[in-house]
């Protein structure tokens, strides 16, 4: 295992997001009680936890290509159907496609045109993605974000985007700190933990972790995930 999986493994989730943003997309989207639910780029199953709460009667899957995400699902929830493969490609259909943090890997329209196929009629696609929050972001995040995200838009251009790929938003929101803190909050402590003992290579990913958390932390405002319920059409 690299460094990079050593720091994440075990952790309870891979992008910013909590229970109260979930329910809001839920509810925006109409998901019915006894939904098919997809999570589209699961990781660990963070939210595939949170969706089994708040809608018990729905039937639950997730898809992730990195299998000890998936293995580890598995384990903890015999209830969800877990996959390893190809977010953009799952079999079936479903009511919610559900995807924290994930679309910017495949880019928005690829992700929405590819989950177009998969909705059952009367179904949504929720979806969070990173966004400039300030027309002058600090030249920290700028720095950050463009060797990470290139194609990060504004607000306008995100709106833009997702209209442009022939979908029509729904509702969308900013998450909130809390979304963020259940993030980094787990993240900082295995960072603490295993600082001591880290070598050459772990002390390198620590570094480059405790400067994304760091400049979160520092420069925040500049930047957030917008959480978007949309719609074919």
């Amino acid at each position: 295992m690299n460094a990079f999986f050593a720091l994440h493994s075990g952790l309870p989730r891979e992008a910013p997001g909590d229970r109260d943003s979930l329910a809001w997309a839920l509810d925006c989207a109409g998901t019915p009680a006894r939904a098919r639910i997809l999570d589209a780029g699961c990781g660990p199953g963070a939210d595939l936890a949170l969706l089994a709460g708040l809608r018990p009667g729905a039937a639950l899957t997730g898809i992730d290509l990195h299998q000890p995400f998936i293995d580890r699902i598995r384990a903890e929830q015999p209830g969800v159907t877990a996959l390893a493969g190809d977010m953009l490609a799952p079999e079936g259909s479903f009511d919610l496609i559900w995807s924290a943090g994930a679309a910017y890997g495949p880019g928005v329209e690829p992700a929405l045109a590819a989950w177009a196929g998969h909705l059952r009629p009367g179904g949504a696609v929720a979806f969070s993605d990173c966004l400039w929050r300030s027309a002058r972001p600090s030249a920290a995040a700028q720095a950050f974000w463009n060797r990470d995200y290139p194609d990060m838009r504004d607000l306008a251009g995100h709106l833009a985007r997702v209209e442009a790929a022939g979908w029509r938003v729904r509702g969308a929101i900013w998450l909130g700190k809390a979304a963020w803190d259940s993030y980094y909050g787990p993240l900082q402590a295995r960072i603490d933990a295993l600082r001591p003992d880290a070598d050459a290579e772990m002390a390198a990913v620590l570094d480059a972790t405790q400067a994304e958390i760091d400049l979160w932390r520092d420069h925040g405002d500049d930047y957030g995930y917008y959480l978007t319920v949309a719609v074919p059409g």
